[in-house]
């Protein structure tokens, strides 16, 4: 029978404080929990088959640029286009730090969407993925855009529907995002924008829209649709929690709410180009309408 008795420590030989020990297998279970989430992150960031040509427009984001720029690195691009538009910070010398960066730098404030038309001018990739300098989003949060590209379809959107209330308390922005996909006959959209970043686009959709057109968001989404374009969500990125308070984009009736408004009507103006003014003639009941896209909303 085998004896039940400690074995006696030997000579010389020590054994390490209880709580060391807890420690060193607290570690080295946590190692191997860290194990698996590296490999999924590897596999999350695989390659993608197409060139991947990203395009960052800021105006004064030093503070977060460079950190933006870090995870845009994760994704292996062929190009990284940054599109400066109006800076008075030291925004360029940020973006020179990423030394795979092409810069463009217009002294005068030119916007955020006449940045991207610019960016996808010069871009050669078969995918653009369109990002702004204001906001740090992670690799793995921006990867399913061009993802989504790279397996078939041509726009790419950022869905938002969750993040946002029911139609009644929701700001005039959202309400024009709703009735254009509403009018294009996309409700699946919701309030999914080419106005929003991140979304991503395919060489074929940039020839089809044509670089001028992206200056408009909505117009630009309404040609890709009316043009036939497959146009789909992509992923989930909350842009709405991080992005950047400035003069111009808060309070009611802001500068930006108003710019955005008249964007969206364009969009419509070209609806009316290609599809006639029969479907808004004035018998049409636009409270209807208004209630159809009320109650599309708020069971989305």
């Amino acid at each position: 029978m085998m004896d039940s008795m400690p074995r006696p420590k030997r000579r010389g030989e020590s054994r390490p404080p209880a709580g060391r020990t807890a420690r060193h297998k607290a570690s080295r279970r946590t190692a191997r929990a860290r194990r698996p989430a590296a490999r999924r992150a590897e596999r999350i960031l695989a390659p993608l088959r197409g060139t991947l040509s990203v395009i960052v427009s800021a105006r004064n984001e030093q503070e977060t640029l460079q950190l933006l720029l870090k995870q845009v690195a994760c994704l292996h691009p062929a190009e990284i286009i940054v599109v400066l538009n109006g800076c008075s910070d030291n925004s360029f010398e940020r973006a020179r730090q990423c030394k795979e960066a092409t810069i463009v730098h217009c002294p005068a404030s030119a916007g955020h969407d006449v940045g991207r038309a610019i960016g996808a001018k010069l871009s050669k990739g078969d995918i653009l993925l369109f990002l702004d300098g204001d906001m740090v989003i992670p690799a793995p949060l921006l990867l399913p855009f061009a993802a989504a590209v790279d397996s078939g379809i041509d726009v790419a959107l950022n869905d938002l529907d969750a993040l946002l209330p029911p139609f009644g308390s929701s700001d005039s922005v959202t309400r024009c995002k709703l009735f254009l996909n509403y009018v294009l006959g996309r409700r699946d959209l919701g309030v999914s924008s080419m106005t929003a970043v991140p979304h991503a686009l395919s060489r074929r959709a940039l020839e089809t829209i044509g670089c001028r057109e992206l200056m408009v968001p909505p117009k630009a989404q309404a040609i890709s649709i009316l043009k036939g374009l497959r146009v789909e969500k992509a992923g989930s990125v909350d842009v709405i929690k991080h992005n950047r308070l400035r003069q111009g984009n808060t309070g009611v009736g802001n500068g930006v709410e108003q710019l955005i408004a008249g964007d969206h009507a364009e969009a419509l103006q070209e609806i009316l180009r290609h599809q006639g003014a029969a479907r808004f003639s004035p018998g049409s009941n636009l409270e209807e309408h208004r209630r159809q896209v009320a109650v599309w909303r708020n069971g989305i």
